[in-house]
């Protein structure tokens, strides 16, 4: 008998405004749905740890069947795009730029931008646009090795490249590949990307561009409001908090994978040539892997790393230590300069974000 919970689409934004209470229902009665034909969705923590951790059966690079399958095609494809071994060799070379030594170093960058910018909060301010929108840009033009005289344009090559495919059709592809090349001719990240040709290297930065800006910036507004709304105000045990956050509300909701083979997930067929989207917002709630209280923020539960907010297997976010540093700094400097910072009496979520992305499209709060 087929359950009666309704699919979870992933191309639908009713579905991804609040997905939570359609996944809880989901992961009880259907963890394997087709809200499309060809299109798979799996909502439970195994097996969305299951198709993550297997490219060789669930492909990033099978997803993109306009693409043809050739070493000059996979130059212009982001690291999400590839699977082993282009992948391996991609992520070996660029794995140095974001070791911790280097992150860490960024670290007084990142506070000084933070604080400039909470300094110049006003009583009545929107964090969005005034303090988790500028934070991450500021930061990536550090991270990258250039002046910030382009930076108010990375929310708009972000918007404007989204789909990761036919980016260079864009009218905002010039601007974005001149800064790109000055990047790339730079000590930026380290000097790791004179290690590829120019089109990898431009290719990665949009990357950036399209993955860390907009992420970034809901995890941050993602990460104030939870602790507002939790009365978690305060800088001991922050860190926890932070992995609290990420778990309940992960920035990223789903990835998708493509079959290279005939294979069976959850009981379920699934033919070689079909979608998976593996939901992580879901897994991260999963009773079975986080106990009964999986909805709840307690920071101090067991294991909390394991959330898969920055994925996981090959595809696990390269720069997840350059986003915990971001999402540390900046909440340690909001709580130190506004000890008494609330929202305001009116807020109302209104979410941001494409189909895959989610954060508060606005985040009004009174200084105090």
């Amino acid at each position: 008998m087929t359950s009666a919970v309704a699919a979870f689409n992933p191309l639908d934004l009713s579905h991804t405004d609040d997905p939570y209470p359609r996944l809880a229902a989901l992961r009880r009665e259907r963890p394997v749905s087709m809200p499309l034909p060809g299109w798979h969705v799996v909502v439970r923590d195994a097996d969305v740890r299951a198709v993550l951790a297997a490219p060789e059966v669930w492909s990033s690079r099978r997803n993109n069947t306009s693409v043809p399958e050739t070493a000059e095609a996979d130059r212009g494809l982001a690291l999400s795009q590839l699977d082993p071994p282009a992948h391996t060799r991609l992520r070996r070379l660029l794995s140095p730029a974001f070791a911790r030594s280097i992150v860490a170093g960024l670290e007084p960058v990142v506070r000084e931008r933070a604080e400039t910018l909470a300094d110049q909060l006003k009583g009545g301010a929107d964090l969005v646009p005034a303090f988790a929108a500028p934070l991450p840009r500021a930061v990536l033009a550090a991270f990258c090795g250039v002046g910030e005289g382009d930076a108010a344009e990375y929310d708009r090559w972000a918007a404007g490249f989204t789909d990761l495919l036919g980016h260079r059709a864009r009218p905002e592809w010039p601007a974005f590949e001149r800064w790109a090349l000055r990047a790339a001719e730079g000590p930026a990240l380290g000097g790791v990307l004179g290690r590829l040709d120019r089109t990898e290297a431009v290719t990665f930065l949009h990357f950036l561009i399209v993955a860390g800006v907009p992420n970034l910036r809901h995890a941050l507004g993602n990460l104030v409001l939870r602790l507002l709304r939790e009365e978690h105000w305060r800088t001991d045990g922050l860190a926890e908090a932070i992995e609290e956050s990420l778990r309940l509300d992960p920035p990223a909701l789903w990835q998708m994978r493509t079959a290279t083979r005939d294979a069976v997930l959850a009981d379920t067929p699934v033919r070689a040539g079909e979608r998976v989207i593996a939901v992580v917002a879901s897994a991260n709630r999963d009773p079975a892997r986080w106990g009964e209280d999986a909805d709840a923020f307690r920071p101090g539960r067991a294991g909390l790393r394991a959330h898969l907010a920055f994925g996981k297997g090959p595809h696990a976010c390269l720069g997840a230590s350059l986003t915990r540093l971001q999402l540390r700094v900046a909440a340690e400097v909001l709580i130190e300069r506004y000890p008494g910072l609330r929202l305001a009496p009116d807020f109302r979520f209104r979410r941001a974000g494409d189909f895959m992305s989610r954060g508060p499209a606005a985040l009004p709060v009174l200084l105090e």
